[in-house]
């Protein structure tokens, strides 16, 4: 990385790149993420020179998304909700995402928000373990396993 890494509210002109990377994990469809990606004010980039290298974002859960999954211990339609976050495989571990989770924790702050939740797969359980997350539920959503996860701010 001959730039130093800049985080970035999405952008209009960055959109179309930050839905492939994000697809590129697969984490949902394409209609899926372009259908959260295009609130860009709660999407953020992290960025090297011209190419976008990780994508965060947050999302309230008024859909009541996880409501089935965790019942009593579902925050509510206020809490504030880790949405698509991934980096560039090529990138991990080179403190890209701890970056952008550190902007997202920050936005989420100036919201007068005091918990940030995440439903976590398993694959991604110990990352945010190491965030200072803590499991507040397992449960399924789709038939997929989730970590319900809560980090006071």
């Amino acid at each position: 990385m001959k730039n130093k890494i800049q985080i970035f509210p999405l952008t209009k002109e960055k959109f179309a790149e930050a839905v492939d990377l994000v697809l590129k994990t697969e984490l949902d469809s394409r209609e899926e993420i372009e259908h959260h990606l295009i609130h860009l004010d709660a999407h953020y980039i992290a960025v090297d020179g011209n190419n976008i290298l990780g994508v965060i974002g947050w999302y309230r859960d008024n859909e009541n998304y996880a409501t089935a999954a965790m019942g009593r211990d579902f925050p509510g339609i206020d809490a504030y909700w880790v949405g698509f976050f991934t980096v560039d495989k090529n990138y991990r571990g080179k403190g890209i995402g701890y970056s952008l989770l550190l902007k997202l924790e920050e936005v989420i702050k100036s919201k007068k928000a005091v918990k940030l939740w995440v439903s976590s797969v398993p694959e991604t359980k110990a990352y945010y373990e190491r965030q200072n997350f803590i499991t507040v539920k397992k449960g399924f959503i789709g038939g997929n396993k989730k970590y319900f996860m809560v980090k006071s701010l």
